[in-house]
């Protein structure tokens, strides 16, 4: 009785873990499948390691710009000497024995403006260091939006793919009753199996990029362990919106130059040179004498045998340094390169960005016009002829060529299609990256 009670309670314990194992299971985020382009971004902000690295150099800059408005420490010195190895320093205490006790504290003194020009500097460093983070989220959103339409392509091509998959295997059915009715030869047959058959290399193919898409998506928002089950919710951005509007305007009515000046690339390239000219201020400044006031006390007893008594002597000094090796000449030096680098990589920083601006502006104007022509009448008149070749086909009024070729042509159309809006819609993050609009400014 004892042994199948003492059963009874192992099974129960073991049902509770389970169902505790259970809860803990459901209690799991679920992972996120259907992504809209804004959540898609939200991720990418939380989660990219990119931008965790740039945040860092921020936080690392803006250390550095405490340190360069910290002031010299001063020194406090404490010596003890006169001290006799064999023990004759005189009787009494320690305090009235013949030991010189120094003690001494020094303050320096920076001149120059050398702190002013530290802080310059350092915070120069720091608006750059912001204005790099703010071009990693630039960046590093331009990567999540043009692989998140990537994957809507991918998803697109993969549709098309098994819809023509689907219609092929049908016409095979089709085919077969007309053959043993007589009505078709084998050899059509034959040539639709292997359509099909091309048909069924193509889904496989187009699962592959499908795949490949969703793991390029999922990297980017650090989500690779459900990346088999992303899926793109928006739709295609609209081209005639675009080209009424956005288009225009960045295109005609605003000069590149203009447009530079919110690029947060170009802003950093430009704090950067105020900071090399801000070294070169503070390497003239080291030229400029620094001075240490420093105070001291000192205790020194009368040596025996003369009385005890104690002397207590107090003393100040002021120390200059003489520049008899460096007369930072090589600092100096150093610091006009520097600045002479500053500007060179911001002149190659302007030319990269103009040529961002004029490419990504040129982009769009074609993939704006190629995207509207398919969404106006392409896609429909290629669906339409489709549709009536296979209507002939079947009333025997055609032959199979032509509608095998109606058939590969509309399959043609509707992936240049999705190729048409899967262009415009990263050509549109293109732009919006290269020539960020006026309210967006710098701010991340």
């Amino acid at each position: 009785m004892r042994r199948s009670t003492i059963a009874i309670a192992l099974r129960l314990l073991q049902f509770g873990l389970l169902l505790s194992a259970a809860g803990a299971a459901t209690a799991q985020p679920v992972a996120e499948a259907n992504l809209s382009l804004k959540r898609a971004l939200e991720l990418m902000r939380a989660r990219d390691p990119n931008l965790q690295l740039a945040q860092t150099a921020v936080d690392q800059a803006l250390a550095d710009k405490i340190t360069a408005g910290e002031r010299p420490n001063a020194t406090l010195a404490y010596s003890t000497g006169k001290i006799n190895p064999a023990g004759h320093n005189g009787p009494g205490s320690f305090w009235n024995k013949s030991y010189d006790t120094v003690v001494s504290l020094s303050q320096p003194f920076e001149r120059g403006g050398k702190r002013r020009h530290r802080l310059a500097q350092a915070e120069a460093n720091a608006d750059a260091a912001h204005s790099d983070y703010a071009d990693s989220v630039r960046n590093e959103r331009l990567a999540v939006t043009q692989a998140y339409w990537e994957l809507k392509r991918a998803e697109e091509k993969y549709g098309n793919a098994q819809t023509l998959a689907a219609i092929e295997h049908r016409s095979i059915e089709a085919s077969e009753q007309r053959l043993r009715v007589g009505d078709l030869p084998r050899l059509d047959v034959e040539r639709m199996r292997i359509d099909a058959a091309a048909a069924d290399n193509a889904v496989d193919s187009a699962r592959g990029a499908l795949r490949d898409a969703q793991v390029a998506l999922a990297a980017l928002i650090d989500i690779t362990a459900q990346s088999g089950e992303l899926a793109t919710l928006d739709e295609w951005p609209r081209t005639a919106g675009a080209l009424d509007s956005r288009f225009d305007a960045a295109a005609s009515n605003e000069p590149a130059e203009a447009v530079l000046a919110r690029r947060p690339d170009m802003l950093a390239a430009m704090k950067r040179v105020d900071a090399a000219e801000a070294a070169l201020q503070f390497a003239h400044a080291q030229t400029s004498r620094d001075i240490t006031i420093s105070g001291q006390y000192e205790h020194n007893p009368v040596s025996p045998p003369a009385p005890t008594v104690g002397h207590t002597l107090l003393g100040v000094g002021v120390s200059v340094p003489i520049f008899t090796g460096s007369q930072y000449k090589g600092e100096i030096a150093r610091a006009n390169a520097d600045i002479d680098a500053a500007k060179a990589n911001l002149a190659r920083a302007r030319i990269a960005a103009l040529a961002d601006v004029h490419r990504a502006r040129a982009d769009l104007a074609a993939a704006a016009q190629r995207a509207h022509r398919y969404d106006s009448d392409l896609t429909q008149r290629a669906l339409d002829t489709e549709r009536t070749v296979e209507t002939a086909y079947a009333r025997g009024g055609l032959a199979l060529a032509d509608l095998l070729d109606a058939r590969r042509s509309l399959k043609a159309t509707q992936d240049d299609a999705t190729d048409a809006h899967a262009d415009f819609a990263e050509a549109l993050a293109a732009l919006a990256a290269a020539a960020p609009e006026k309210n967006q400014g710098t701010t991340p």
